[in-house]
C-alpha cells in the first residue's frame, strides 16, 4: 500500500517511517508541506492508496490539503488519516466534514497507529477488489449498472451532501471526540417507511437518486444543530447531533418530510412515488456511553428506528406522505 505522509515536523516523519515500516507499511513518502505534498499527488504515475496528515502546518493546514485530495476524482474513496495534535471538537469536526476517515492525537501509539493503517489497507483491498470486478464487465451499459447497483441493506457513500459522512467515518468520530469527551450529544436515526416496496419498483440510478435527496433532506432539518449524518443501509440514516438544548424529535422529522415534500420528487419515468420519513427514539451518549459503547449506541439508534418504523400495508403506510423524484 502506497503512503504518503505530511507534516512539517522532519522527527514526527521519522517516527511515522519506523513505525510503519515496523507495521509492514513500507511504502512510504513523505512531504513537509500541503504544498509539496500536491507536487507529489501530481507527478507520481501510481497513485497514493492512503494519506496521513498533520492539521498545523504553516501556509495550508493539514484540513485543506484533505479537503483539495477529496476534490480529486482518484481520491474520492481512499483513506485519510489525520495525525495531529489538535485534539479539540471544532478540529475533529472540520476533519471529518472535511472528509477524513480517520483522527490519530499526538503522541501517538505506534500498536495503534499500525492498527488504524491495518485498516484503512483493508478498505484499500476491498475498493481495489471492486474496480476489478466492474473491469470484468462485458458491456459500457452493464459495467454502469454494476458500478450504480444499491444493496439494500448495506451502507454506501453519500458524497456532496453538507454533514453527510460514511458511517465507518461516523464510528471513528465518535471514537475520538471520546477521548477529548462526549457531551450533549443524541444519536438517533431516520428510517425511509417503505424502503423496500421503493427498492424493487426504481432502477439503480434512481435509488442512488433518492438516497442522495433524502439524506439533504435530513441534514437540512438538522442544519440549527451541529450534526453528521450517515446511511447505514436499509433506508435508514443515523445521525449525531450535539447542543444543550433538547431536541425535539417530532419537529425535526416533520421538517425533513415537508423538505422532501417540497421537493416535489418522482423517479426517471415521472412517476410519483410515496413514502415518508420516521425518526427512532433517541439515545443520549457522554459518561455513561463512551468509547465503544458511544460506537455501540450508533447501532442502537439503528435498531430503534427499524423498530418504530411502521409496516407497510397495501403501499401505504399513513398520514405524512411525501413524493420523490428521481431525476
Amino acid at each position: 500500500m502506497r503512503i504518503l505522509a505530511v507534516d512539517d515536523d522532519e522527527m514526527i516523519l521519522e517516527l511515522l517511517s519506523a513505525s510503519l515500516g515496523a507495521a509492514g507499511f513500507a511504502d512510504l513518502t513523505v512531504a513537509s508541506s500541503a504544498a509539496q505534498a500536491l507536487e507529489q499527488i501530481a507527478a507520481t504515475r501510481i497513485p497514493f492508496d492512503c494519506f496521513l496528515l498533520d492539521i498545523q502546518m504553516p501556509e495550508v493546514d493539514g484540513i485543506e490539503l484533505c479537503r483539495a485530495i477529496r476534490r480529486n476524482p482518484v481520491y474520492a474513496a481512499a483513506p485519510i488519516v489525520m495525525i495531529t495534535a489538535m485534539s479539540q471538537k471544532s478540529y475533529i469536526d472540520r476533519a471529518f466534514s472535511a472528509g477524513a476517515t480517520d483522527y490519530v492525537t499526538k503522541p501517538f501509539d505506534p500498536v495503534e497507529l499500525g492498527a488504524r493503517i491495518r485498516l484503512a489497507s483493508k478498505m484499500v483491498e476491498s475498493e481495489r477488489a471492486l474496480t476489478e470486478n466492474r473491469s470484468a464487465v462485458a458491456t459500457l451499459r452493464a459495467q454502469l449498472e454494476r458500478e450504480r447497483f444499491v444493496d439494500l441493506n448495506e451502507p454506501i457513500s453519500i458524497p456532496d451532501v453538507d454533514a453527510v459522512i460514511d458511517l465507518q467515518a461516523l464510528e471513528n468520530y465518535l471514537l475520538q471526540l471520546s477521548r477529548s469527551g462526549l457531551f450533549a450529544t443524541s444519536i438517533f436515526a431516520f428510517k425511509i417507511v417503505g424502503i423496500e416496496t421503493i427498492y424493487a419498483s426504481t432502477s439503480p440510478i434512481d435509488f442512488r437518486y433518492l438516497l442522495t435527496d433524502v439524506a439533504e433532506a435530513v441534514s437540512t432539518a438538522l442544519r440549527s444543530h451541529e450534526r453528521f449524518v450517515s446511511y447505514a443501509g436499509n433506508g435508514v440514516y443515523v445521525c449525531v447531533a450535539h447542543g444543550r438544548g433538547a431536541l425535539d424529535l417530532e419537529v425535526i422529522e416533520g421538517t425533513a418530510n415537508l423538505i422532501v415534500e417540497e421537493m416535489a420528487l418522482t423517479n426517471s419515468r415521472g412517476v410519483p412515488l410515496k413514502f415518508r420519513l420516521r425518526v427512532g427514539s433517541p439515545v443520549r451518549v457522554g459518561l455513561v456511553r463512551a468509547g465503544r459503547g458511544a460506537v455501540d449506541a450508533l447501532y442502537v439508534a439503528i435498531e430503534n428506528a427499524e423498530h418504530d418504523a411502521p409496516k407497510v400495508e397495501d403501499g401505504r403506510s399513513g398520514e405524512h406522505w411525501s413524493q420523490f423524484r428521481l431525476a
